[in-house]
């Protein structure tokens, strides 16, 4: 089966600055590197279709070298429309050296109705490899105002440190009459990851990444769990995905500066 749409990445450090080479093909592209800081490299990648369809497969391949570093994100959000006969399958690979530090935070997903959506995510760890991960799961909006109903979505994500696995994150939502209906979403619409891991990704970083949270968005219904391989997840449900979208800024500039030692970026 061909795919829709291929892209491969492929970071090294070079003189104490990362340089990537990489392809693409299909529906898939990535833009000119930027250089927003002088050790780390920013790329946006860029779905030139306008939106997933029905049977679509994508495939994208990411490689850190030791010590690069590289932050990856997309230029708009991911748009998946009806899926009649076929769900729409997005599979990712991730390999990160040691002392590596991807970034990789994406625009929200949005769903219309009838969307089928599959995403597999994978990485590999060396020790002291950092990887941060984001993703905002969000219905779109209908002719009316209302939300549209998707039919459903599988997000698997698998974390492998040193070839063990240590993350297992596998989100299935499948709306029925109600989309925010009980066990579900909680009477929410919206749903946002960040994950971080890092070898000082401690249970005193959560606690004080949950109390910054709590100070800004004591409105807002999140949760954090620690992992005892050096990783945190956070999982927020609401109704707007601008306020997913700003928590999850918040934790992720809190991880760069205390555990990166790096300021604010947009």
């Amino acid at each position: 089966m061909r795919e829709t749409g291929l892209l491969s990445l492929e970071a090294k450090k070079r003189h104490e600055r990362t340089i990537i080479h990489g392809y693409y093909e299909g529906a898939f592209k990535y833009t000119r590197p930027v250089r927003l800081e002088d050790e780390s490299l920013s790329v946006y990648l860029i779905h030139v279709g306008g939106g997933y369809v029905d049977g679509d497969t994508y495939g994208t391949s990411i490689t850190l070298s030791e010590g690069a570093q590289l932050l990856v994100t997309s230029q708009a959000s991911t748009k998946v429309y009806k899926t009649p006969s076929k769900p729409v399958v997005q599979q990712t690979a991730i390999h990160l050296e040691s002392d590596s530090v991807l970034e990789y935070c994406m625009d929200p997903l949005i769903l219309y109705e009838g969307a089928k959506f599959i995403q597999n995510t994978t990485v590999y760890m060396d020790p002291g490899a950092t990887f941060f991960y984001s993703d905002i799961i969000t219905p779109g909006w209908s002719e009316d105002g209302g939300h549209f109903r998707y039919d459903w979505v599988r997000n698997r994500l698998k974390v492998y440190q040193n070839g063990k696995l240590v993350l297992f994150d596998h989100l299935l939502l499948e709306p029925d009459e109600e989309l925010e209906g009980i066990l579900q979403l909680e009477g929410h619409t919206h749903v946002g990851s960040f994950v971080i891991s890092h070898p000082e990704a401690s249970r005193e970083f959560a606690a004080r990444l949950y109390e910054s949270l709590y100070e800004d968005f004591s409105h807002v219904r999140f949760g954090i769990s620690d992992m005892e391989a050096s990783a945190i997840v956070v999982r927020i449900l609401h109704h707007r995905t601008q306020t997913i979208e700003k928590m999850i800024h918040h934790a992720h500039m809190l991880a760069r500066k205390e555990l990166l030692g790096k300021g604010e970026i947009s």
